[in-house]
């Protein structure tokens, strides 16, 4: 944690020059030893990742999601467990919630400490068309598991 501490304040500028949008927040959780809860990534979990141009954890998340549904819906709707995914969608939004400010410095450092870095760096700031491809995408995902689970379940009966 001291090492973390010490390179915030030696780069803060440049942190700041990352982040961009909402630097002071970051550069404050950064500087703290309390872990501080992220309630954006907690809600937008996998949003919040494209809009912080985190791209393959966003990607991640969204298939990790789609799993869950497809699973929750296939095995588990006709269960005493059919709240099984969500509690573990709700377990996993509570972790990255605790983990998002960590998982964001260490791109921010990693970024930073690239050989040859320029403050106008394509992975610097926040992308609004990340979060726009990540919604076209769950919503093509969503669009062909409930098409793929009606089709099964109207050729069922």
């Amino acid at each position: 944690m001291d090492e973390k501490l010490k390179y915030v304040q030696k780069h803060s500028g440049s942190l700041e020059d990352f982040v961009k949008k909402n630097s002071s927040y970051y550069l404050e959780s950064w500087k703290s030893e309390k872990i501080k809860f992220n309630f954006a990534a907690f809600l937008f979990e996998s949003l919040w990742f494209a809009y912080r141009k985190m791209y393959l954890g966003a990607g991640v998340l969204l298939i990790l999601n789609l799993i869950i549904n497809l699973i929750t819906f296939l095995l588990l709707i006709n269960t005493k467990f059919f709240m099984g995914g969500t509690i573990l969608v709700l377990f996993i939004r509570i972790y990255i919630g605790f983990k998002a400010n960590d998982l964001y410095f260490n791109k921010a450092k990693n970024t930073l400490d690239k050989k040859g870095f320029q403050m106008e760096d394509k992975e610097c700031g926040t992308s609004y068309l990340g979060v726009a491809v990540i919604v076209f995408l769950a919503v093509v995902f969503q669009v062909l598991l409930d098409f793929y689970l009606g089709v099964t379940l109207y050729y069922q009966n």
